[in-house]
């Protein structure tokens, strides 16, 4: 990254001065900074869940309920997600905590995969940073506003999903 911002620097902004390119970069920062920070954290958070064995409580306890098994993954992501809001941290760890599981069981691997990665879906809030993203990128400041425009999408995509899951369990299992 740090070769790209130098021949960046040196080859597409020749034309402008010192100060301008410092300004700019600097506003590069202040948007990708608190992203990457976000990011960071939620995978420090996904990583204590592992090691501490609270994630593999939480699949034993899904486990038990008597759900169909393609639904350990999902539920694990959704669980995830709405405790330390990383979407992509919330896949990483459901699949990592419920492939042990599933491998037991009569279970079609591509479905249990995107079963973590649909359970994820849901509701995305602060602590995820492609929230950051979407509404830095569409320019929304309200909060309100944006968990109508993000949050509330990406639950009805979750909810569409999980029905759609289960209709291809039973086509595929």
């Amino acid at each position: 990254m740090g070769i790209g911002l130098i021949i960046a620097i040196y080859t597409l902004v020749p034309k402008m001065d010192r100060t301008q390119v410092i300004k700019l970069m600097e506003e590069g920062v202040s948007s990708a900074g608190i992203i990457i920070l976000i990011t960071g954290a939620g995978g420090s958070l996904g990583q204590v869940l592992r090691d501490s064995g609270a994630g593999d409580y939480v699949a034993k306890l899904i486990a038990g309920t008597g759900l169909p098994a393609i639904l350990l993954p999902f539920f694990v992501a959704t669980l995830v997600r709405l405790v330390q809001g990383s979407g992509t941290v919330a896949m990483i760890t459901s699949a990592s905590i419920t492939a042990p599981i599933l491998a037991t069981m009569n279970v079609n691997p591509v479905l249990a995969a995107q079963a973590a990665c649909l359970g994820a879906m849901v509701f995305s809030y602060f602590n995820d940073s492609y929230f950051w993203v979407v509404n830095r990128l569409l320019g929304v400041e309200d909060v309100k506003e944006q968990i109508m425009t993000w949050s509330v999408p990406t639950t009805l995509g979750w909810a569409t999903a999980l029905v759609m899951l289960l209709i291809a369990n039973l086509i595929l299992a």
